[in-house]
């Protein structure tokens, strides 16, 4: 296992400036860039690997320089969004390729690729080709011939955005318990805020060129540190209020926040409980499956709640025109 660090890159492509002051992915650690099109994910990327050079800074395999070693000198494997797998070779000659270029024995070979092939659930598949199998045993493909030289390090480009949902769920999954399996380092792209949450040890979400939080799943989905982060990571509440003598009053609500002065403050759907009352005055509603997502309305301020069914202290039926609220954790922008 290595680690992998990036300390103050610059990278200018035209209009579009990259600038990672630091960013690292622990040994063994499952790392994922999370941000929109556009954000500089992939060329972050194929810088680790060696595809694209800094204009500035270092890139470091366990503390070692590695902006001059080329890519077949990183000891890396690579798993692209189009999975880039040769139409003319069987899938047991895909994965075999690497390997026949380390000029390895027949062997060996053999026997890493039907070892990987069990890895990946693609036993008996070996002599099909690419056009023969599905969009997602393409991909296991794809991820068997990364993971098959032994790698120190594993970079993930968008590999499930092909995929339709269901699909994509199933291989996250694979994805992870091979990782963990093996203790690869490993750092995946991803725009899917979803994805990103249920596969990552930690996330780091980008924006226009930067690195805006790097933090565990939780820590960021409930504790952004800016407002983009925030919105971009599912279902937001920010209320935009004053403060008065270190609080702000918001109908029945008090919010402790610490100064005066206008506060950004900012809370998920599922921290709003419902409780009985009159305050809030429901605008709107959705039915999820086994859940409700409520739009209320307190002194002109809209916020979301969402709640199981079992948790409101009335039946969908006898929908009442206004509830009570409570918040049970928030966090100041």
């Amino acid at each position: 296992m290595v680690s992998v660090e990036l300390r103050e890159i610059l990278k200018i492509l035209g209009d579009f400036r990259l600038e990672i002051k630091s960013l690292k992915a622990k040994e063994g650690e499952f790392l994922t860039l999370l941000g929109p099109s556009g954000c500089g994910k992939t060329t972050t990327l194929r810088i680790i690997a060696g595809f694209e050079k800094p204009d500035r800074g270092e890139v470091l395999f366990d503390g070692r320089v590695m902006n001059e070693i080329p890519p077949y000198g990183r000891n890396i494997g690579m798993v692209f969004q189009d999975y880039a797998l040769f139409p003319h070779m069987s899938v047991f000659k895909n994965i075999a390729f690497g390997l026949e270029l380390r000029k390895l024995p027949r062997g060996e070979i053999e026997k890493r690729v039907l070892r990987i092939l069990k890895l990946v659930g693609l036993e008996g598949l070996e002599n099909r080709y690419p056009e023969q199998l599905s969009g997602g045993q393409q991909q296991r493909v794809a991820l068997a011939r990364a993971l098959v030289i032994e790698p120190e390090v594993l970079l993930l480009d968008e590999p499930l955005s092909n995929l339709d949902a269901k699909i994509r769920e199933r291989l996250r999954g694979e994805i992870k318990r091979i990782q963990k399996e093996l203790s690869i380092t490993t750092i995946y792209v991803t725009h899917d805020q979803e994805e990103a949450m249920a596969i990552s040890d930690r996330i780091a979400v980008m924006k226009d060129g930067t690195i805006e939080q790097v933090g565990k799943p939780l820590e960021i989905y409930y504790n952004p540190k800016t407002e983009f982060v925030a919105r971009f990571l599912g279902l937001s509440n920010i209320l935009e209020l004053e403060a008065e003598n270190g609080k702000v009053h918001l109908g029945k609500l008090c919010f402790n926040v610490g100064r005066d002065g206008k506060v950004k403050i900012f809370f998920r759907p599922e921290s709003v409980y419902i409780t009985e009352g009159d305050f809030a005055e429901i605008v709107g509603h959705e039915l999820l499956p086994g859940r409700i997502r409520l739009r209320l309305s307190i002194e002109g301020n809209e916020i979301i709640a969402e709640r199981f069914l079992e948790e409101l202290p009335f039946k969908i039926e006898d929908m009442p025109k206004s509830v009570g609220v409570l918040i049970k954790s928030y966090t100041i922008l």
